[in-house]
């Protein structure tokens, strides 16, 4: 039961916010309603033109995916101009189909401009995607004018679907995304603290369970960016009133800190037999399941959270009564203090949340000043990323387009729309070449099935019905990954060769995997010779952008200290560095899935994620009331360590990029002075002593911060210096 009940949940939370759903939800239902009213259209008119109506399916889907404007309004536009876009494309196509290679240079040209016109906006890339499609039907079915007017007529239903399905009946709304989005991240936290309470009541943790609940921590890490990200677009408080954005995002940020610091802590007290006191695995028990039944975001909460804050005292009065001396004691105390801290930032999180809830009144919200994102005037010298890429996509056309018509003069556009397709959003050649595999293995797989599939069913409704669910998995799973979706359009294929052709033979598919292996490969070769973009340097530019946000984050940390105190969002900070920590992870992909010079990377990667991890704790531990330093000697010890800090962060970047002569602080002899200064003796100074060590406490991860940057410069060939040199 309790396996159904886990795999039902994660089944549940497995699409934050229904995005994946709803977006293939509505390109298949577009794609049918087009199809559907086109053949009723051309039935009533008594004309044959299938065509007409695949087309209008093709314009359905289209309108649906590849308009993707940032306003609703914008995106609107776009739609409306997919007909234009598509009716001047196919007029042409049709014109130029008599006039032999003049046909293949306008299809290069509209490669060139769908790559060259994306630095003006994603619409003009949208309008380029649309027309290249549409020219490449007409030219794969040798369009003529008599047959204009009917296609004409499919692009025009297909647009008016995809523009009733996006605006209309499955408009945009955020406030229904954003709950859809909370309600997975609660699910995933509730499947994590279940995992929590079977390592508390077990007396040995195997390591599957481990590994178990490593991976829903990184699916929780991945829903709580998806929650972040809505909250950018809706504003709580519709939806929830009197909870503000920062207040949520505060909670989001303190739960998933809760759970990431849960593991190593417990699993270290299972090896430290710290369990064997039954008060405390009993009262850490009584913490984690009240936390998991409390509904945060409920307006009639239960009592879970008063329960929680109950336990939380008992166990600080438990933790009270246990001596630190004590051999016993001494080795994991220090961890139930952990785990107790970030327990009370969550609860606290948590009841302010539920408060704001039932008084249902607007909170004032507190607005960062942000900074305005600086022009950057280092511009690349030469040639844009923009053109690079069209000039790459043009030669690839070219070449796949002379490959082909020896190849299968009756297709040779298969290999330009594999080409095409491989060199679409990959920016290195590690990520063309690992795009290139998934979409070769993908489309051969789904030849396969396909064939063999078609094979047993006959043309009809359900040959029809598995067309229209390869649309859906399609595009369901393209977010995951390109080899799902490369599969299901293959097999989507398929069907309609054979629906078309009135039977699908071996060579036909054969001929399609060969295309598409060639297109694929050809696209490979010219991004790896024209213009190459190594992979190592886009994971060099991601890690100094890393590394660049990272420095700001803990000069705004320390800046805290010994300034006035200021409204400063940490929490949204900690999930702009978690994405661009995701993002070095999908760069350095191609080479972790590879076997050259993979290890020192995967060296660096886990230095880089323990940094993030000590980062996040500055958020968990930073002062969030005007409780600031006021004397001058923490403020000029805290002022030394936020300039050598900078420093290093400065020299790191220096390094990363490959310049030599950098240097680093250790540091050591600054937080010695810090943790040195400390008179346990003098009860005249117990304040300031008090103060003193709540200055230990908040500045310990900025030390594990700068040890971690001290070694990955060292490791480029950073010299270490003694911060007095």
């Amino acid at each position: 039961m309790f396996i159904f009940s886990y795999w039902f949940s994660r089944l549940v939370a497995a699409d934050p916010g229904r995005k994946r759903f709803k977006t293939a939800s509505k390109a298949t239902i577009s794609v049918i309603t087009a199809v559907v009213i086109m053949l009723i259209v051309l039935k009533a008119a008594g004309s044959s033109q299938i065509t007409a109506a695949i087309l209008a399916g093709v314009i359905g889907l289209m309108g649906i995916l590849v308009v993707n404007d940032e306003t609703t309004k914008a995106k609107k536009v776009t739609t409306s101009l997919v007909t234009l876009s598509s009716a001047v494309s196919l007029g042409i196509g049709s014109f130029l189909s008599r006039y032999g290679q003049a046909e293949n240079i306008f299809l290069v040209l509209l490669v060139f401009l769908s790559f060259y016109l994306q630095k003006f906006g994603i619409r003009y890339f949208s309008l380029s995607m649309v027309a290249f499609m549409s020219f490449y039907f007409a030219s794969i079915l040798h369009v003529t004018f008599s047959q204009l007017p009917w296609l004409l007529a499919g692009v025009v239903v297909g647009a008016c679907c995809a523009f009733i399905y996006n605006f209309v009946i499955f408009k945009d709304r955020p406030a229904n995304v954003l709950r859809s989005s909370m309600k997975s991240f609660h699910i995933q936290v509730n499947l994590v603290l279940d995992l929590i309470i079977e390592l508390i009541q077990k007396k040995q943790i195997e390591p599957a369970q481990i590994k178990q609940y490593n991976r829903n921590i990184k699916k929780l890490a991945e829903y709580a960016r998806v929650a972040s990200e809505e909250l950018g677009n809706t504003d709580p408080h519709d939806i929830w009133p009197g909870v503000t954005a920062e207040q949520m995002r505060l909670y989001v940020f303190d739960t998933v800190m809760l759970l990431q610091t849960y593991s190593p802590a417990i699993r270290k007290l299972s090896e430290l037999k710290a369990f064997n006191h039954f008060d405390i695995q009993q009262l850490l028990l009584k913490l984690v399941e009240s936390i998991r039944e409390a509904e945060v975001l409920n307006e009639n909460p239960t009592h879970s959270l008063t329960d929680a804050a109950q336990h939380l005292q008992e166990l600080r009065q438990k933790l009270s009564e246990l001596e630190p001396q004590d051999k016993r004691y001494k080795d994991w105390l220090y961890l139930i203090r952990r785990i107790e801290t970030i327990s009370n930032h969550v609860i606290d999180e948590a009841y302010e949340l539920q408060q704001a809830i039932v008084k249902q009144e607007k909170q004032p919200q507190k607005e960062a000043e942000e900074k305005e994102d600086e022009e950057d005037n280092d511009e690349e010298k030469g040639l844009k990323p923009s053109t690079k890429k069209s000039i790459q996509a043009v030669i690839t056309a070219v070449a796949t387009l002379v490959f082909g018509s020896f190849l299968s003069p009756s297709h040779q556009y298969w290999a330009l729309l594999a080409g095409y397709l491989v060199l679409l959003g990959t920016e290195t050649i590690g990520s063309t070449f690992v795009k290139a595999v998934q979409r070769s293995v993908g489309t051969l797989l789904g030849a396969a099935v396909g064939f063999v599939v078609a094979s047993f069913v006959s043309p009809g409704i359900l040959e029809i019905t598995l067309l229209f669910i390869c649309v859906f998995m399609a595009f369901y799973f393209f977010p995951i990954t390109y080899s799902f979706m490369s599969f299901w359009i293959t097999m989507m294929l398929a069907f309609m060769y054979d629906m078309l052709l009135g039977g699908i033979s071996e060579s036909l598919l054969l001929a399609r995997v060969l295309d598409t292996v060639v297109g694929v490969g050809i696209g490979l070769a010219v991004s790896a010779l024209v213009f190459p973009k190594r992979t190592r340097d886009k994971i060099t530019d991601t890690s100094v952008e890393y590394v660049a946000a990272l420095k700001e984050f803990v000069q705004t940390y320390l800046y805290l200290f010994t300034r006035r105190y200021e409204f400063t969002n940490l929490a949204d900070k900690g999930m702009e560095l978690e994405k661009k920590l995701k993002q070095l992870h999908v760069d350095s992909d191609p080479i972790i899935k590879g076997f050259v010079g993979r290890s020192r990377l995967q060296q660096f990667l886990t230095v880089f994620t323990a940094i993030n991890y000590y980062a996040k704790h500055l958020v968990a531990s930073s002062t969030r009331n005007e409780a600031f330093y006021k004397e001058a000697e923490f403020h000029r010890v805290v002022r030394e360590v936020e300039e050598k800090v900078a420093s290093n962060f400065t020299q790191l970047e220096k390094a990363l990029r490959g310049e030599r002569g950098t240097y680093v602080y250790t540091l050591e002899d600054v937080r010695q002075k810090i943790e040195q200064s400390l008179d346990y003796f003098d009860t005249s100074v117990q304040s300031r002593n008090l103060q003193h060590l709540q200055l230990l406490h908040n500045i310990y991860y900025v030390w594990k911060i700068n040890q971690s940057v001290v070694h990955l410069a060292k490791e480029l060939g950073a010299e270490e210096i003694s911060s007095e040199d």
